[in-house]
């Protein structure tokens, strides 16, 4: 297996979690569900939630409706999701006894027409996490580099409002535990706005701060900016300030691993803001 080829260095601090992978029923990830399992082991994790990709935009031109289940491509569905909840479950019975708690999650690509889709998965499977990642922005997405064009057409100030709309309105459905990666903007955006992009969230930090104490909905803390070249994470420092500074609860932390050997990046240093992230060696 891919894991048993890594030597990943043990964390120091003990019973930390990881509240956002992606194994390789996600389209873009690479590696098993054991495979991660066993690298969580070798990173000294606690605990592992596992978020497999759930896109179902269809206004989105990109291959990302899809689930990818024994290598095949399969449209997103509640039927063709359920081989990965069942791996899951599989996975906690098996890694349990060997000192990792598994969870099952789930990241939804957030859009407008997603709330009854949502609501009938979660009908369907209990899941432990349900993570709301806001990807797209009129339908462009923006964890992709083949929409750069998006960026060079739109003004900062455009981007940045019409983004943190978006995020308002998933918190408001009050039907995700936490909001990922805020700010993911970043990713491909600051090349193109520069330092302008580090500040332009400031007018709408209130009203969404705001909605997110009324739904009970979270922030994470992802570490996975590091890996694209960032020295804070996603939401930036200054926002998880804010957030904590207004009642905002900041409590998961997820390394968004696509790849095992990034279980539990950064997270020697990241653990110190959020510490609901240690998990009780008792749970």
């Amino acid at each position: 297996m891919q894991s048993e080829q890594l030597q990943l260095t043990p964390l120091s601090q003990p019973g930390l979690s990881d509240y956002h992978c992606h194994c390789d029923y996600s389209i873009d990830a690479e590696g098993s569900i054991d495979d991660y399992c066993e690298a969580a082991l070798q990173r000294n994790l606690a605990e592992i939630c596992f978020t497999t990709h759930y896109d179902t935009n269809p206004a989105v031109p990109l291959i990302g409706c899809f689930i990818r289940v024994n290598g095949e491509n399969r449209p997103t569905n509640p039927d063709n999701l359920e081989p990965y909840i069942v791996d899951v479950r599989r996975a906690n019975e098996k890694f349990y006894p060997m000192g990792l708690s598994v969870k099952l999650g789930v990241e939804i690509g957030w859009w407008e027409g997603c709330v009854d889709l949502v609501m009938e998965l979660r009908e369907r499977y209990a899941f432990d996490h349900v993570l709301c990642g806001i990807h797209n922005v009129d339908n462009r997405c923006l964890a992709s580099h083949r929409f750069a064009e998006f960026f060079r057409d739109c003004a900062v100030e455009e981007l940045v409002a019409k983004y943190f709309r978006q995020t308002v309105l998933a918190a408001r459905s009050g039907l995700f535990d936490a909001i990922a990666h805020l700010g993911y903007y970043m990713k491909y955006g600051f090349a193109y706005y520069g330092e302008t992009l580090k500040s332009a969230h400031k007018p709408y930090l209130e009203e969404l701060f705001d909605t997110l104490k009324e739904t009970d909905t979270a922030l994470e803390i992802n570490t996975s900016a590091i890996r694209h070249g960032f020295h804070e994470y996603y939401p930036r420092m200054a926002i998880i300030n804010a957030a904590k500074k207004a009642g905002v609860a900041v409590k998961f932390l997820g390394s968004d691993a696509h790849k095992p050997k990034q279980i539990g990046l950064d997270f020697e240093a990241a653990a110190a803001l959020v510490p609901d992230a240690i998990v009780s060696c008792d749970d």
